[in-house]
């Protein structure tokens, strides 16, 4: 599944959250989800926070990840993930970090800061 943009969209823009079950990392490390993402990253391991869309989602989960080991793959990247406090609670939002076309695919990097899911065979 590929997503697009279906009109212009501005620099900085909130495109949707990054929604599912929220868990501890420990209880998803033998997990064959594909699409888990990290929530809150804690000093001690076993209170890492990620959001696992396995059972409830939203079209978030099907945005295309880059190849973040190419120059190519990063100009590719038009948006980006960010968390933020809302309400006390951590949420993950993916906002573009620049203009993007209508027809554009919409493209992020999975890894973030962590580097911890193989992105090498993305086109």
């Amino acid at each position: 599944m590929q997503i697009e943009a279906d009109r212009p969209i501005k620099d900085l823009t909130i495109i949707t959250e990054y929604v599912g079950d929220v868990d501890f990392l420990k209880n998803r490390e033998n997990d064959d989800g594909d699409s888990i993402m990290t929530l809150l990253s804690a000093s001690d391991p076993s209170k890492t926070l990620v959001i696992c869309p396995d059972k409830r989602s939203n079209i978030a989960r099907f945005i295309n990840g880059i190849n973040n080991h190419t120059p190519e793959g990063k100009k590719k990247q038009n948006l980006k993930c960010v968390r933020f406090d809302v309400g006390g609670e951590c949420r993950v939002l993916l906002v573009s970090n620049r203009d993007i076309s209508k027809g554009e695919r919409l493209y992020y990097d999975y890894n973030g800061d962590e580097h911890e899911y193989p992105t090498d065979h993305f086109v």
